[in-house]
């Protein structure tokens, strides 16, 4: 049986924070900044078919360079439906590709950020239904972000949202934890001394959901982040809690 819910392991973009236009303008920018082909204009970035096609690819991905694969798919019209395919595509372009677009995507947003920041900050949004439930649950656990993001932006955007407060700086796990959320849930556990059956993980994309199941947490899927009916499905199909952000407080409270 599952212990109590001792912490609760959050997600950052697709949970806490909606990103996806500073996302996209990020990759485009640190993918035309390396000189790949084909290029993407302005226009192209506009068009809401391509945010539409992002949003389709974006959940088989898990870190900074993932944007850059969902480019390369979007620029070369590959038929890319699923995981398996998406895999097979990401591990075709190499470790050497997949690191370079990964170093330039955080160089492109630090410089993005530190040149203009509250245009920065602008492009970002909290759920605020999730948000307010955070601020009004405060005190009956203990809050921890497990994020592939860099901390720098997550401390920011945390302040920028009014609630910092809620996040104890160390329990704010980002993409130098690890390459994995299981690293992270294991750290958050030793941190803490917290048996992972203690932990109670949110997180927006299936394939972070999947890959934790076997530690023991228990695994909420985010029905409002970077997902598609494609995922929201699956993870139904295979057993996992699917939250919206009506039902989200009792499932994660009651």
């Amino acid at each position: 049986m599952m212990q109590a819910m001792k912490v609760l392991a959050l997600d950052f973009d697709g949970v806490i924070c909606q990103s996806r236009a500073e996302v996209l303008r990020v990759a485009v920018d640190a993918w035309n900044g390396l000189g790949l082909d084909p290029g993407i204009s302005e226009a192209m970035v506009m068009e809401e078919t391509t945010a539409e096609t992002l949003d389709r690819l974006v959940p088989l991905g898990n870190r900074a360079e993932d944007f850059g694969v969902a480019l390369h798919i979007l620029g070369a019209g590959l038929p890319v439906e699923d995981q398996d395919q998406y895999d097979e595509v990401r591990e075709g372009l190499g470790q050497a590709w997949l690191h370079d677009f990964h170093n330039a995507f955080y160089e492109t947003r630090r410089c993005r950020r530190e040149e203009g920041l509250p245009g920065w900050l602008a492009l970002h949004q909290p759920y605020d239904g999730f948000v307010d439930i955070l601020r009004r649950r405060a005190g009956e656990t203990t809050f921890a972000i497990t994020t592939a993001k860099d901390g720098e932006s997550v401390r920011l955007l945390l302040g920028f949202f009014g609630i910092s407060d809620l996040f104890a700086d160390r329990l704010i796990l980002d993409k130098e934890t690890g390459i994995s959320k299981k690293i992270h849930l294991r750290v958050l556990s030793e941190k803490l001394k917290a048996p992972l059956s203690e932990i109670t993980f949110v997180d927006d994309k299936l394939n972070h959901v999947e890959s934790v199941a076997e530690l023991g947490v228990r695994a909420v899927v985010a029905g409002w982040g970077y997902n598609t009916d494609r995922e929201l499905e699956k993870a139904k199909s295979a057993g996992f809690v699917v939250a919206s952000l009506e039902d989200v407080e009792d499932l994660l409270f009651s």
